[in-house]
């Protein structure tokens, strides 16, 4: 990846706050890498979403989706719906 590949590209701006040690090991690798410290941010965010996945709460919940008690659909009885959308402060 070259910053010349994102910059073709549209690219959405993060801003990131690092220690003054970590901003100085960053500018390190990236001249001993001969790439842009961009890049290895970039390579970073990418190698920890790869792990990472995310949770899949479909899988996690399975079988215990809709199985609880109670009216089907809350929003078909007015006496359900008393007070929805209202500040509890008033």
């Amino acid at each position: 990846m070259t910053d010349g590949y994102y910059e073709a590209m549209a690219a959405v701006v993060k801003t990131v706050k690092v220690t003054p040690a970590l901003a100085a090991r960053l500018a390190r690798v990236a001249k001993t890498r001969g790439c842009s410290e961009s890049e290895l941010i970039r390579e970073g965010i990418e190698r920890v979403a790869r792990e990472d996945g995310g949770l899949d709460m479909q899988k996690l919940i399975g079988p215990d989706v809709g199985s609880g008690k109670g009216p089907r659909d809350l929003s078909a009885s007015r006496r359900h719906m008393v007070g929805y959308g209202r500040s509890r402060h008033r």
